[in-house]
């Protein structure tokens, strides 16, 4: 007997499933998944083009490599990925999708077609539009060459489904913000990059506001942001990502936002003046705060205000995420984590962040510096009991002694500690670094063996942690 191959089995399986079970199969998939479908069989051939999940354009990471090695040039990876692009919206036949994606290094050159993709995204009743043009080898794009987005683009698209909008190295002001939580009744996620036309925003919410998460980063002229009524906002992030000492601070100030407990404040001068200060101009109540993530960069060289004050209470919180950049020694960075944890009465997680670029040399808890008020790293620390505390984790471990230190005070203090994290790798990588030092074997032979120290280093520790816990070394 003829046996069928595996080819032809399935395409006599599929060809008895009705479509609207295979459509529904596929928009399960990702995108370049459901494409590959194609191949199955014929039934399967045209098939991927009703795909009603997430058109997803990140090719940025294939690119960034055929770059760096010299094997495409710039401008024509460019080329193709607009012809990419182009090529599977005109083949698209479903009359909705989830989410539109286009990530890559575009600008102000490129505004016609990312208007056409915007206006293909929106007539298809997206859910999710995500337009990530950031520059491939800076940080941000010069008001001269970013994509400026029409204002009047908003009044001639259908946006009512939309549920979140991400924007990056899209310039957009004021006016364009309040557009689109006027045009966008159901959104819950606004996130704004790299927009330097952004000044000031006032949000001021109403009885359908439904945004529920803000984030705005690296938008560098914003002098003042307020937003008030927004009684279903959750979560607030914040990130200049550099620091000028000669630029203002934003004003920030809400009011109304009883939902609101889970802050970010990244990499700025935002961020330093608020571990300077000890929140006391924190925009929202402290009390609110169930989730905070703090940068503290360059917080070494202000470090003497937060000495000499009373630490704030963070009576409610219970996630912390502390990142500590080269600037702060292990006594500063000491000081800061044990005057959190003392001040968090109910943490469940901690999670530190190190970058690691520049090695340590001192240590933590055992050097007698004085805290202001008459005590020292390791007085500070002495009989501290978190009772709450189950889950910490070390990212950028080097397994030196303020490690070490840290790692078994935090198992002795913390009686119901159910899992401790140590990943050695840096948590701030620099991507572009990392392409580069692909092609240096020594230095990428060298990085492993320090990482490979600081696992074992982790693994010796393991026999002091209770049987309850567990140890996860990355």
């Amino acid at each position: 007997m003829m046996m069928m191959d595996s080819s032809s089995s399935l395409s006599d399986v599929s060809s008895k499933i009705p479509d609207d079970i295979l459509i529904d199969i596929l928009s399960r998939l990702s995108m370049k998944e459901a494409a590959r479908t194609s191949v199955l069989s014929h039934n399967w051939q045209n098939l991927w083009k009703l795909y009603s999940g997430c058109l997803d354009f990140d090719d940025l990471g294939i690119s960034k490599k055929l770059l760096y090695k010299g094997e495409r040039d710039f401008h024509a990876e460019r080329t193709r990925y607009v012809e990419w692009v182009n090529q599977v919206l005109v083949s698209h036949q479903a009359p909705s999708i989830q989410q539109f994606r286009a990530h890559f290094d575009l600008d102000k050159d490129h505004s016609s077609v990312i208007e056409s993709w915007i206006q293909f995204a929106a007539a298809k009743r997206v859910r999710r539009l995500e337009l990530d043009l950031s520059p491939l080898f800076f940080e941000v794009k010069e008001l001269e060459e970013i994509y400026n987005l029409p204002i009047q683009l908003l009044g001639e698209l259908n946006l009512k489904l939309l549920t979140s909008l991400r924007l990056n190295a899209v310039n957009v002001s004021e006016e364009h913000v309040l557009g689109f939580l006027s045009e966008c009744p159901l959104l819950e996620e606004l996130s704004i990059t790299g927009a330097p036309s952004l000044r000031k925003l006032k949000v001021v919410g109403g009885g359908n506001l439904k945004l529920k998460h803000l984030e705005i980063m690296g938008c560098l002229k914003l002098a003042r942001l307020e937003v008030s009524g927004a009684r279903s906002l959750a979560s607030f992030k914040y990130e200049e990502r550099f620091f000028n000492m000669t630029r203002l601070r934003a004003y920030m100030h809400f009011q109304d936002v009883p939902q609101l407990s889970s802050a970010y404040f990244g990499r700025g001068s935002y961020s330093l003046h608020l571990a300077t200060t000890l929140f006391k101009e924190l925009p929202f109540p402290i009390s609110q705060l169930r989730m905070l993530s703090l940068d503290t960069f360059l917080l070494a060289f202000n470090m003497s205000l937060v000495l000499h004050e009373e630490f704030p209470q963070f009576t409610n919180l219970r996630h912390l995420e502390l990142a500590f950049g080269l600037g702060i020694c292990d006594e500063q960075q000491g000081i800061f984590e044990g005057l959190f944890l003392r001040a968090s009465p109910r943490l469940h997680k901690l999670v530190l962040k190190y970058d690691r670029g520049i090695p340590q040399k001192n240590y933590l808890y055992t050097t007698r510096i004085s805290v202001g008020f008459g005590e020292t790293q390791e007085q500070l620390a002495k009989g501290c009991k978190y009772e709450c505390l189950k889950e910490v984790e070390f990212l950028g471990w080097n397994g030196l002694t303020a490690d070490t230190e840290l790692f078994t005070h935090l198992i002795e203090a913390a009686g119901s500690l159910e899992k401790v994290t140590v990943d050695p790798r840096n948590p701030f990588p620099d991507k572009f670094l990392e392409e580069r030092i692909l092609s240096l074997p020594k230095v990428i032979t060298s990085m492993q063996d320090a990482r490979d120290r600081a696992r074992d280093r982790a693994r010796d520790l393991e026999a002091k942690l209770s049987p309850a816990t567990k140890l996860v070394v990355l």
